[in-house]
């Protein structure tokens, strides 16, 4: 088998699931990433970053400083030895939106230390108003400049929602494009715990998350067929 990188655990949904950021910022947004993706290469296809910016996958999320809901600065680093689940989001982003519930359920559901963050890339006043709507209790890191950094820093394409999955060593693990669904989530997450808990390495869970994601779309393709 042969060994599968960062780039080949990326788990991207059709293009059509998420919003190009675009509309956020218009032709400025391409000075940092643009919203093309590879079609037709079925659930494992990989976000393929602009030739303008095109870099390999990070390793690690980056050390930019973004402002929580109060307005204090945060740092990804804030959760330190936690394994995180780091959601790039915006609220006119109707994927986004209807992520909100499963993002709620698993930051309070979740025994194993995951921390849920949402990573908001839009006006403050914008991000507040909706959070305030949506009930959302998770921590959120608010800024369209720093979000859209964070996103080129990532090598990642401008598109949303888009959810990357960090172990408690602070690797991440894979990246989901588009709406994250219930079971998915659930078997992402498993195989973080189970890496975080030494049962199996980092290689390892790569390649099961990809091989349960392409199980968990087959499976759900009949049931809507």
């Amino acid at each position: 088998m042969p060994r599968i990188t960062l780039a080949a655990a990326l788990i991207v949904a059709a293009a059509a699931a998420g919003f190009a950021l675009g509309k956020l910022w218009g032709p400025a947004a391409s000075d940092f990433a643009s919203a093309q993706i590879r079609a037709g290469a079925g659930p494992t296809a990989v976000a393929e970053p602009s030739r303008r910016n095109a870099r390999p996958p990070a390793r690690t999320l980056p050390g930019i400083t973004f402002v929580d809901r109060r307005g204090a600065p945060r740092r990804f680093s804030d959760w330190r030895g936690r394994p995180l689940l780091v959601n790039f989001w915006a609220p006119w982003c109707a994927p986004c939106r209807a992520e909100v519930p499963l993002l709620e359920r698993l930051s309070r559901a979740r025994t194993d230390g995951v921390e849920v963050i949402g990573v908001a890339v839009d006006r403050r006043a914008a991000v507040l108003r909706y959070a305030r709507h949506a009930a959302i209790r998770y921590p959120l890191l608010i800024g369209t400049r720093t979000g859209m950094e964070a996103i080129h820093a990532l090598g990642m394409v401008a598109v949303f929602p888009f959810s990357v999955f960090v172990d408690a060593r602070g690797r991440i693990v894979t990246l989901k494009v588009g709406a994250l669904r219930a079971a998915q989530a659930r078997w992402i997450l498993n195989r973080i715990a189970a890496l975080d808990q030494g049962r199996i390495d980092l290689t390892t869970a790569r390649r099961q998350i990809a091989h349960g994601m392409i199980r968990l779309a087959i499976r759900r393709s009949r049931l809507t067929s």
